[in-house]
């Protein structure tokens, strides 16, 4: 297994691994405070509403939807998030 530090997480890029989708990039990650758990990722969301004009929103994506962490990207599963 290959450590990594939680920085090198900051701008993967996501991936929905079931649709092929680009969700965003990694911005911030949630941690338990007890333990150093990860327990989810934040995501730079990038949603267009007009194509000359962007609106920029957070997904929270549980850690437990995190299939894998690769040096460029991470691929989640298909699930439903908040924002």
């Amino acid at each position: 297994m290959t450590m990594m530090k939680t920085s090198d997480l900051r701008r993967l890029d996501v991936i929905n691994m079931e649709e092929g989708r680009y969700l965003g990039s990694v911005c911030d990650l949630d941690l338990d405070p007890d333990t150093g758990r990860i327990l989810s990722l934040v995501v730079d969301e990038l949603r267009t509403f007009r194509f000359w004009q962007g609106r920029r929103a957070d997904l929270e994506i549980p850690w437990r939807d995190v299939v894998l962490v690769g040096a460029d990207v991470v691929l989640v599963k298909n699930r439903t998030w908040k924002r």
